[in-house]
């Protein structure tokens, strides 16, 4: 039984903690791995929903753990789908069967509270701020009755990134795919 464990991992797998009692697990990367009558994991710990590193204090040191080869397991990163929305991206948003376009500007918390987002990048839980663009051609701002740029608030649900097209003979950038949007 002990070679089974011995052998499992390697250094640079991402693994997360079994149960071991608290309320939360803990995601790591191997950095280094102790042989003896226990062999022990020595992680690096990351975050859970963006798999980058955790530090301790004010961004001074990369916060670590150890835990047993039998407390931990692989993580398998290709089965984690998670929406990463940064400033600048284009998104699609769906809503009552139609389609607009955004650009994201920005990201509030929905209770007012400060958010991490803007350091850090989309939290999953934040409300994200769009400017309305058009899809087509060099894709332009929308602009309502009054002349002022339209904004839009949503959710990271019913979002999905677009791909963006370079400049070609017929005009400026565009949206991959944006007749296939439509008449779906």
């Amino acid at each position: 039984m002990k070679g089974k464990f011995l052998c499992r991992f390697e250094v640079g797998d991402v693994v997360v903690e079994r149960n071991t009692g608290e309320a939360r697990k803990r995601v790591g990367e191997i950095v280094f791995i102790t042989d003896g009558k226990r062999p022990k994991l020595k992680l690096l710990e990351l975050a859970p929903r963006s798999m980058s590193p955790k530090f301790n204090g004010n961004y001074s040191r990369l916060r670590y753990f150890s835990s047993a080869q039998e407390k931990c397991r692989k993580l398998r990163i290709i089965n984690i789908k998670r929406k990463v929305f940064q400033l600048g991206d284009v998104i699609r948003h769906r809503r009552h069967g139609c389609f607009r376009f955004g650009i994201i500007v920005g990201f509030h918390h929905p209770d007012g509270l400060y958010s991490d987002s803007w350091e850090k990048g989309y939290n999953g839980k934040d409300v994200i701020e769009c400017v309305e663009i058009s899809g087509r051609s060099g894709l332009p701002r929308k602009r309502d009755v009054d002349g002022s740029i339209k904004k839009f608030e949503i959710g990271p649900s019913h979002a999905k990134l677009c791909e963006i097209l370079p400049m070609d003979q017929n005009g400026g950038i565009r949206i991959k795919d944006y007749f296939s949007f439509m008449s779906s």
